[in-house]
């Protein structure tokens, strides 16, 4: 009993782990996520695969938002923010990002072609606790995307990805 005892103790702290976006937290079931959205009014809500629901606006809105869930065993494991893209925000957002954490894990840049043209990709990635932080921005002409990203550890893939 004492062992036990000794183990809860040690992992109970794991258990509150987790990212926590606005109302949206790791841990969440699709059917919770989907309740929550109710309140931010997007313009569609799609069950993308088993794994991932997608929640974004039209391109007429030009809100840019969008938001992609990503679930292992019907649990919130991924969320993915588009933000709108531009220099100015990419550089606040990461020099906010070190600041919070420190400078990122790893930073990727990469560029690559594929059959729509050249892809250009920068992204950041920073750890807080067990979770990862991301910020990525991609171009492929003509457009550009720049997403937040946050990941909890899961037994589905390995973060990041």
């Amino acid at each position: 009993m004492r062992r036990l005892s000794l183990i809860l103790c040690l992992f109970w702290p794991l258990a509150a782990v987790g990212f926590q976006i606005d109302t949206f937290r790791s841990g969440m079931t699709r059917e919770e996520v989907k309740a929550a959205l109710k309140s931010y009014d997007f313009e569609r809500v799609k069950d993308f695969s088993p794994t991932t629901l997608v929640a974004y606006d039209t391109p007429e809105r030009a809100s840019h938002r969008q938001f992609i869930f990503d679930f292992c065993n019907d649990r919130l494991v991924g969320l993915a923010q588009e933000v709108a893209p531009s220099l100015r925000n990419l550089v606040i957002i990461v020099n906010n990002y070190n600041e919070r954490y420190g400078q990122p894990m790893r930073v990727t840049a990469a560029t690559n072609v594929t059959s729509i043209g050249e892809r250009n990709e920068l992204a950041f990635h920073w750890r807080n606790g067990p979770d990862v932080i991301g910020v990525r921005y991609v171009t492929t002409a003509p457009v550009e995307t720049l997403m937040l990203l946050y990941e909890s550890p899961n037994n589905c893939w390995q973060i990041p990805r």
